[in-house]
């Protein structure tokens, strides 16, 4: 004589273990995506510092030598001209920049798609 557990009949059994198994399958696949974005995130930010930290010592070697030049080709017009032309481009790499975080791919797209396909799947007239 074979154990019967207690309980809902068998097919709402199943339907529940498939409906949290779903469940957990769409909680993973969030974890691993949370994970690749803090893994994003801290690869830009490393990207960005060593970046600006090397690009902020050449631009500065490169802007002292050619302040010096200026000033004795030019005198304070030419330190003024190279003062714009320095704001101009630091306000277009910053453009650049925010345009990029702006545009770039959305957080957890692979979660929210599945949620949608689940959705569809669930609104299907039989």
């Amino acid at each position: 004589m074979e154990f019967q557990p207690t309980g809902p009949p068998s097919p709402l059994r199943r339907l529940g273990d498939s409906l949290l198994a779903l469940a957990q399958c769409r909680v993973q696949l969030f974890a691993l995506e949370l994970r690749s974005e803090t893994l994003r995130l801290a690869e830009t930010m490393l990207w960005l510092g060593g970046g600006l930290a090397v690009g902020g010592m050449g631009l500065l070697l490169g802007v002292i030598t050619l302040a010096l030049y200026l000033w004795k080709v030019a005198g304070f017009a030419g330190l003024w001209s190279m003062t714009v032309v320095l704001v101009g481009i630091a306000g277009l790499v910053l453009w650049r920049l925010r345009e990029r975080l702006c545009k770039g791919p959305l957080p957890f797209a692979g979660t929210i798609a599945e949620f949608k396909k689940d959705r569809a799947c669930l609104h299907k007239p039989d």
